[in-house]
């Protein structure tokens, strides 16, 4: 069992984010607050001395009028003129610096609510202030402090998003990763990149790997067992099959033919079986790169398929109704393992469908995909039941899985056989009856 250090633990990780992300923007909104009402004068060193005297020798003033100061100002640095005597005309942030620099009888720089000052200097019946509004605190005018909590919103959006997507990221991929162990595959090398992660998360991802490496090993095992059970029971078959063999010329006068008849047809019954098992075992094991690609016509291939269980149909006297794809296809398939598929899927529906009923066989394009579907109008399926038929072994309740006698093994043979072609197949019920549609793409891309 993999353990995770508390604080490595997912509950840690969100509660100490939670927290990191709260004092921050506490820390913001003070800090922030504080900056907006950090005021304060101090005396104005030789430099800023002399760029107050610059502005005076080379920018013309902008006199100060009934406190309508703002309104005026440019970006950069600005020279304001006001009447010694008509200091209160200044607004009130720069009547308090001017006040404050003539009490203490010294040129002072100052910040007062994020607009920065120099001076005053007084020439003639004036007093000159720089006021500069290009700093980088100055966009935090009255009219611009919105942005102040817009800014700490968007970091803590961006905190979270981070936190979110960390989290939400490992648990697709194991969503993912549970998806393809439902349709057996095994392969959940995309959790690895999750495994070595130090939470919960890493070691659910890690506890998924090591089961989907558990099923893979039952599967093997089990498909193995089938395998050596099927081999060992080819010897006594044959033999069973020779001794009736010996049987029936020893019977010279057909004494015992029903006896035999029933030990033959129930000797072929297993051999069946056992070859289909075989079958499916086989391919089970392989893969597309070992399919027997060939270019053909698929019209073609279906009347000869058809053509093949002709007799079957006309014993049952069923009405055959072909709905044939307008433009002639042609194909790159493995056509042995197609006609298997297809050939099983018609006789199915052969079996089941009513004597005098309609039999449809249909062959239409979609694009780079061939769809082929055979319907019958004989007992359907159960809608619950409708996937579970193409696993092996399955026996649906109903009155067609009585009536087949089968085993279950015939169309996990054409599931995987399309499988092997990168296609799909699907049931659904009609009224009556039940279609089947293999859908398969017209050339395979290895």
């Amino acid at each position: 069992m993999r353990t995770t250090r508390w604080y490595r633990s997912l509950f840690f990780k969100v509660f100490f984010w939670f927290w990191s992300v709260i004092f921050l923007a506490m820390l913001a909104a003070v800090v922030t607050s504080d900056w907006i009402g950090d005021d304060y004068f101090r005396q104005a060193t030789p430099r800023e001395q002399m760029h107050l005297i610059r502005l005076l020798e080379r920018k013309p003033p902008i006199i100060a009028e009934d406190r309508k100061l703002w309104r005026k100002l440019r970006p950069g640095w600005n020279l304001v003129a006001v009447a010694s005597d008509r200091v209160r005309q200044l607004p009130h942030d720069v009547e308090e610096f001017v006040d404050a620099a003539e009490e203490s009888g010294r040129i002072l720089w100052g910040q007062d609510d994020g607009w920065l000052m120099i001076g005053p200097v007084a020439r003639g019946d004036y007093l000159y202030v720089a006021i500069s509004r290009q700093q980088w605190g100055s966009f935090l005018e009255d009219e611009h402090r919105w942005m102040v909590p817009v800014a700490v919103v968007a970091v803590v959006t961006l905190l979270c998003f981070t936190l979110v997507w960390s989290l939400t990221r490992p648990i697709r991929r194991l969503q993912r990763a549970a998806r393809q162990l439902a349709q057996g595959n095994f392969d959940v090398s995309g959790l690895r990149a999750d495994e070595h992660r130090h939470d919960e998360i890493g070691a659910l991802s890690g506890e998924v790997i090591d089961m989907a490496a558990a099923l893979q090993r039952l599967l093997q095992s089990h498909q193995q067992l089938l395998r050596d059970v099927s081999h060992e029971l080819r010897s006594p078959l044959t033999r069973l099959q020779i001794a009736l063999g010996i049987a029936r010329k020893k019977d010279q006068q057909d004494a015992l033919a029903t006896e035999h008849d029933r030990i033959e047809r129930a000797v072929a019954q297993v051999d069946g079986l056992v070859g289909q098992i075989l079958d499916l075992a086989r391919l089970q094991q392989q893969d597309s790169r070992a399919l027997l690609l060939e270019e053909d016509d698929v019209d073609s291939r279906l009347d000869d398929w058809l053509s093949d269980a002709a007799i079957e149909i006309d014993d049952k006297q069923l009405r055959l109704q072909r709905q044939n794809n307008p433009v002639p296809l042609t194909c790159e398939w493995d056509w042995v393992l197609i006609e298997r598929a297809f050939d099983n899927i018609l006789r199915n529906a052969i079996r089941f469908a009513p004597e005098h009923s309609e039999l449809l066989v249909a062959l239409e394009s979609d694009g780079d995909w061939v769809n082929l579907a055979v319907a019958d109008q004989g007992p359907g399926v159960p809608d619950d039941e409708l996937q579970r038929i193409f696993d092996p072994f399955t026996q649906v309740d109903s009155a067609r899985d009585h009536a087949s006698g089968g085993y279950g093994i015939g169309l996990a043979l054409v599931k995987r056989i399309v499988e092997l072609h990168d296609g799909m197949i699907r049931a659904e019920n009609r009224s009556p009856g039940l279609q089947i549609t293999i859908r398969l793409p017209r050339k395979i891309n290895h």
